[in-house]
């Protein structure tokens, strides 16, 4: 028995440390990328809020935290998914900021109209990352596609606040939950290698991550406050990450 397990996407490759590569998307990795989802979310509003950095330096302070994080995942992405996994949720707090920057005063823009641009954004920037072959399932992770997931992450933010504004959070989480289980289904049995297809579970992943989080830390919700909710929600990402991890070994 493997007494240490390990994220691994495939086995080191000498010289290849800046090569971008791709990870299969299985179910199992779309409910790690949900629960990361919530910890960005619940993280971006606790680096601004509780630490009381402000909307603009908790996201200038997070996008050079990702930055390294994705440096890192260039450089060792194929011996440890650590480093993209941590990108990804201090990616998506950094979207937090963003989405609550646009609808928020001063700016505040309408929730739909931002809900559409930024959903229609991040399809455009995500049809131009690479996929390894034409019957890739997954594109390659390079600067394309933590741009495209910026983006998305955006979307998600104000996507679920409308939602959570609209018909309530628990709701919310609910109906977004099950709309990313149909799309993660719909995509699998449809066009399983189509990158469309990717790039809208991820923006329903991204989605239903924000109801999620506030759920925890919000008084509509749970009310745990910000600092346990952001236990919580990274217990169920290790949680997450586990199953993905045992998934991958297994197959």
């Amino acid at each position: 028995m493997n007494s240490q397990p390990t994220l691994a996407a495939s086995a080191p490759t000498a010289g290849a440390g800046f090569e971008p590569r791709a990870l299969d998307p299985t179910p199992a990795f779309w409910f790690a990328m949900f629960a990361a989802s919530a910890v960005g979310t619940v993280l971006g509003d606790f680096w601004a809020e509780w630490m009381n950095l402000g909307l603009q330096l908790s996201f200038a302070t997070l996008v050079v935290l990702t930055a390294l994080l994705v440096a890192g995942d260039r450089w060792k992405g194929r011996e440890t998914e650590i480093f993209y996994w941590l990108a990804i949720v201090l990616l998506r707090a950094g979207a937090t900021n963003v989405g609550d920057f646009l609808t928020h005063p001063p700016l505040k823009f309408s929730y739909a109209l931002a809900s559409l641009i930024t959903a229609a954004a991040t399809l455009a920037a995500g049809y131009f990352t690479l996929a390894p072959s034409s019957k890739s399932p997954s594109p390659l992770i390079d600067l394309r596609y933590w741009g495209a997931m910026l983006i998305g992450g955006v979307f998600g933010t104000i996507a679920g606040d409308l939602a959570s504004h609209s018909f309530g959070m628990f709701p919310a989480l609910i109906v977004l939950g099950v709309a990313l289980i149909g799309v993660i289904v719909a995509r699998g049995f449809l066009a399983p290698a189509s990158m469309l297809g990717y790039w809208c579970i991820v923006l329903a992943e991204r989605a239903a991550g924000t109801p999620a989080g506030d759920w925890f830390a919000s008084r509509r919700g749970l009310g745990l406050g910000q600092p346990l909710a952001l236990l919580c929600t990274t217990l169920a990402l290790a949680a997450a990450l586990w199953l993905y991890s045992r998934a991958r070994r297994a197959t």
